[in-house]
């Protein structure tokens, strides 16, 4: 290594010699840059963030070739200009505006089934040498892709809503006790599932690569939708006197948090979860006493559909695409079926929907009757979505759901009346 400049007589403090011995930086080093105008306080904090040796040198060796005490500026170089962009093509706005596929154009919108980047590496971008890895693991197409996602996406930040001013609170009047108890439980049963799919979400984003951006900006919206919901439904429940009901058992939560892939989650959580939750939405909405919780449930089905959609057209994506999968994906369909039936367990929610349809604790094996309905439905939609994916289920269904599709006795024919199908016919579409 060269001599160390000869440095001006300072006298360096001490503890800063020790410092910066143990830092390694030459005595001299110091010493010359003391007597070059730096405090005793700012080399410190140099040596604490790490500066080294090197580092002091260059950085005295351009202030040296300023004017001045500027330090000198550093070369031009408009290498950047010239990289091989498809320069001219503009993206031109569709009737619903600037939309996430109006820009996929040229080869900014080429999606490759394999994501090679670990950076965050807008796709579209040219690279640049000895970036660091991010550490993404999901970086397949076929592992996360739907062809809905990017309307799914622009629908979901057109259609926000907010909780606290667009719910018509005042509308909500004093209900029969065991009818207040019964939409409290069901709203602590939702509140409880919404923040428990927030969550997962959440933990899956930072996994999937930038290479399928739509995909990672719709999760935000479903992480935030989430969000939304569990605060929609604590709201309600403690809004008109009730208050927070029985924690539900957490059977179905289990099986979308041991998820060990992003497909396997999404299936157990959009295919399987999420669809049976959206018919309870829509029986919430039929059912609802009031104009906010009317309005609650069918804001929150609206969100909840863009889930089921995003998760069903993954699921039919899949299974064009990868044919060898099919065993794969059926597995999962098992699992989040079975921890379906597990929850059912749950009476709290099925009697809770059962006050709520029937209207008093005192009809409650009418509101039971009404409740299989309700089953037979979410199981019916359930069905009709997996055959849309490419998928005949009814066969392979889980015993405890199977039964619902069996013609219902004439007993649960007439419970189910025109006047409770009527009610649903309002309900929005589920996709």
């Amino acid at each position: 290594m060269a001599d160390e400049p000869s440095a001006p007589a300072v006298e360096i403090p001490a503890d800063l010699a020790a410092r910066a011995k143990a830092v390694g930086w030459p005595d001299e080093l110091v010493a010359q840059a003391l007597a070059g105008g730096a405090s005793p306080e700012d080399l410190t904090r140099y040596m604490s963030m790490g500066v080294t040796a090197d580092q002091v040198r260059e950085f005295m060796a351009a202030r040296a070739g300023g004017a001045g005490d500027e330090p000198a500026g550093p070369q031009l170089d408009l290498s950047w200009m010239y990289i091989p962009t498809e320069w001219g093509t503009r993206a031109k706005p569709t009737k619903h505006g600037l939309t996430l596929d109006a820009i996929n154009i040229g080869k900014y919108g080429d999606i490759p089934d394999v994501w090679e980047h670990q950076t965050e590496l807008p796709r579209g971008a040219i690279p640049i040498p000895g970036v660091e890895s991010m550490g993404y693991s999901v970086y397949e197409k076929q592992e996360l892709w739907a062809d809905n996602v990017g309307e799914l996406y622009e629908e979901a930040i057109q259609r926000r809503w907010r909780p606290a001013t667009d719910i018509p609170w005042d509308t909500l009047e004093p209900l029969p006790d065991d009818v207040e108890r019964a939409i409290c439980q069901i709203c602590t049963h939702l509140s409880e599932k919404a923040q428990l799919e927030a969550d997962v979400l959440a933990g899956w984003e930072p996994k999937l690569s930038y290479g399928y951006h739509e995909v990672k900006l719709y999760l935000s919206t479903t992480i935030f939708e989430g969000a939304r919901h569990a605060e929609v439904f604590r709201k309600r429940a403690l809004a008109n006197g009730g208050g927070l009901g029985l924690q539900s058992p957490g059977w179905g939560f289990r099986s979308i948090t041991d998820a060990r892939s992003f497909t396997e989650m999404l299936i157990i959580q959009m295919v399987v979860q999420d669809s049976f939750t959206l018919t309870q939405y829509q029986y919430g909405e039929a059912f609802a006493r009031n104009p906010a919780e009317q309005l609650i449930f069918r804001l929150a089905m609206q969100d909840k559909a863009r889930h089921v959609a995003y998760g069903i057209a993954h699921l039919r994506y899949v299974l064009l695409h990868r044919m060898e999968r099919r065993p794969e994906l059926y597995r999962y369909l098992d699992k989040g079926e079975a921890m379906l039936v597990a929850d059912d367990r749950d009476s709290a929610t099925r009697e809770a929907f059962a006050i709520l349809m029937s209207g008093s604790k005192d009809k409650i094996e009418e509101g039971l009757k009404l409740y299989e309905g309700l089953r037979r439905r979410q199981v019916q939609q359930y069905l009709d979505r997996l055959t849309w994916a490419t998928i005949d289920r009814a066969e392979q269904l889980n015993p405890a759901l199977r039964a619902y599709i069996q013609p219902p006795d004439a007993a649960d024919g007439e419970a189910a009346s025109a006047g409770v199908q009527s009610r649903l016919l309002t309900a929005r579409p589920q996709e």
